[in-house]
């Protein structure tokens, strides 16, 4: 082997273990963007579960509006209904 040739393999030498040592750091960066992706994943599951629960709770507070809105609107009809008799009474007391 000459001179020229072992300079060469002795460069591939170098130049394989830089590229050996990228792939490891390449590796390792994935298996840290792996598990970063995997546990966005997670939250992202849970805000959808929580997302669907403040609609359901949404929801059924909006039926409880309805709801009090009607129960109001009767009560309040019935105080008019109350109140129309009592003045027509006090109104024919009146001399």
């Amino acid at each position: 082997m000459t001179i020229d040739r072992a300079a060469e393999v002795l460069r591939w030498v170098h130049e394989g273990e830089h590229l050996f040592g990228q792939v490891l750091h390449t590796l390792q960066r994935c298996g840290e963007i792996e598990a970063r992706a995997d546990m966005l994943a997670k939250q992202n599951r849970e805000l959808i579960d929580e997302i669907q629960a403040i609609r359901e709770e949404v929801q059924q507070l909006r039926a409880e509006r309805v709801e009090a809105a009607e129960t109001l609107k009767a009560f309040a009809e019935h105080i008019t209904q109350v109140a129309t008799l009592a003045i027509q009474r006090l109104g024919k007391r009146v001399p």
